[in-house]
């Protein structure tokens, strides 16, 4: 009898701990079906954290939004992992109980300091959470802020000026990075390849051009309008810079005046593509009428066809190249003119570690480089394999040849079993970044596909 009384007591013990566990969290689960899809409600909940972040709420309520996400994290673990449906669902109700929550601490707060969180959500609008340049310090504001989130009522309006003012800052930048990025990258790429003393007086220009283009946003953050054109002539300006150093680059090393002479006289003729079948009619009865003239006009008629010509090939291969760029997202892969080739670099054929197989997620990315090739009816397309410093140089490079192998071998089976596919592998012999630091490891494994189109010099990347 009295060891019936112990055991009872122990599991009357046991159960009141567990019903302590249970109502630690102070949170009332959300009311979802036992019946209900887990993986729609995850996609549910994931929608609902992005607009808790819309309203501030991450920020307001940090510790109670940390929460949520950690719910839906271990929901998501879970389906992974294939766990029963109503260990999934009671991930998410929990999750959605925190995000509740949070949501109730957040409206008393927010009320505090409306001008600060509508300076946030400028910031957040303009981007500021996917910019590398400026995420870190959004971070690092948003941090502080969710430590006085509790406390914002007793705040002197200075600091809180001050942090609103930290906010529109990194708004500022990220405008300047959405609409200025890419000249930026051209104009840093201009200088390390020598633009100061190649090219002093094109790279002066360019760098005025940025630095009033930064001005005039920096007045205008949120009005367009205002800094279109300084924005335009930025772009003009660098882009203009890159033609020309890579025309110094081409022609090695051809004087600046020279370069600014031939950029313009390419542009002019890229600007008659609308009128190159009627020119070259025109020319065709000029050329006849004037061999009976003068064979030194016939020459010069020559010529101008053979500029039409290169003028032709030139705009077939930077339209596919824009209409490349068009077709790839940044993490997927980036395009450039290499020579008379095209050269797309791509950056998620995430092959397994040590293996060789085509991943089936890359399938989409690699039927996009076809229809490119197919636009330029290429004659040849060349597959190189690059790595990493990783592991020895023998083994780098068989894995680099065996993976350029592979995505050889999706060309010939695809369309292109009648023209020639080659394929190398580098391994760590050509880097594009340092193998000192992750990011740069990973830029160094890829994979280069060279396009090159009929009638075109076949070439390789440097």
């Amino acid at each position: 009898m009295i060891k019936s009384n112990k055991i009872f007591s122990t599991l009357t013990i046991a159960l009141s701990l567990a019903a302590i566990v249970g109502c630690s969290s102070g949170v009332k689960q959300a009311d979802i079906p036992n019946t209900a899809n887990p993986q729609e409600e995850i996609v549910k909940f994931d929608t609902l954290l992005t607009e808790a972040v819309a309203k501030n709420v991450d920020v307001l309520a940090p510790s109670e939004y940390k929460d949520a996400v950690k719910m839906r994290d271990e929901a998501k673990e879970d389906m992974a992992s294939n766990e029963k449906q109503e260990e999934i669902l009671n991930d998410i109700r929990t999750g959605r109980g925190h995000l509740n929550k949070a949501w109730s601490v957040s409206a008393n707060r927010e009320a505090k300091a409306p001008g600060l969180f509508e300076a946030r959500q400028a910031a957040l609008k303009a981007g500021a959470a996917t910019h590398a340049s400026v995420k870190e310090d959004l971070k690092d504001l948003d941090s502080d802020v969710s430590g006085k989130a509790d406390d914002l009522s007793s705040m002197s309006s200075d600091k809180l000026a001050k942090l609103q003012e930290r906010y529109v800052e990194i708004e500022r930048r990220s405008v300047i990075e959405n609409q200025l990025g890419n000249a930026q990258a051209m104009l840093n790429g201009a200088e390390k390849s020598g633009a100061t003393k190649k090219a002093p007086r094109t790279f002066k220009s360019a760098e005025v051009a940025m630095k009033n283009a930064q001005s005039v946003i920096s007045t205008n953050v949120r009005n367009p309008m205002g800094f279109q054109k300084a924005v335009y002539d930025a772009n003009a300006a660098t882009t203009l810079l890159n033609d020309v150093m890579t025309t110094i680059k081409q022609n090695k090393n051809l004087s600046e005046p020279s370069a600014l002479k031939m950029v313009s006289q390419n542009r002019q003729i890229k600007n008659l593509k609308t009128d190159l079948s009627t020119s070259n009619t025109e020319n065709a009865a000029t050329e006849a009428a004037m061999q009976e003239k003068n064979q030194q006009l016939s020459t010069d008629l020559a010529q101008t066809n053979q500029n039409l010509n290169a003028a032709q090939a030139t705009v077939d291969i930077q339209s596919a190249l824009e209409e490349a760029r068009k077709q790839f997202k940044t993490d997927e892969a980036e395009a450039y003119q290499q020579g008379d080739s095209l050269v797309i670099r791509m950056k998620n054929i995430n092959f397994a570690s040590g293996r060789a197989d085509l991943p089936a997620s890359s399938l989409a990315s690699l039927a996009k480089v076809s229809e490119v090739a197919k636009s330029l009816q290429a004659s040849g397309i060349k597959i190189e394999g690059h790595t990493d410093s990783t592991g020895t140089e023998s083994q780098n490079k068989s894995i680099s040849e065996k993976r350029a192998d592979a995505v050889a071998t999706y060309f010939k089976t695809n369309g292109f079993e009648n023209i020639d596919v080659q394929s190398a592998g580098y391994g760590f012999q050509k880097p594009i970044a340092t193998n000192k630091s992750k990011e740069g490891r990973a830029q160094n494994r890829r994979v280069d596909i060279v396009i090159t189109p009929t009638g075109a010099t076949k070439s390789t990347v440097e």
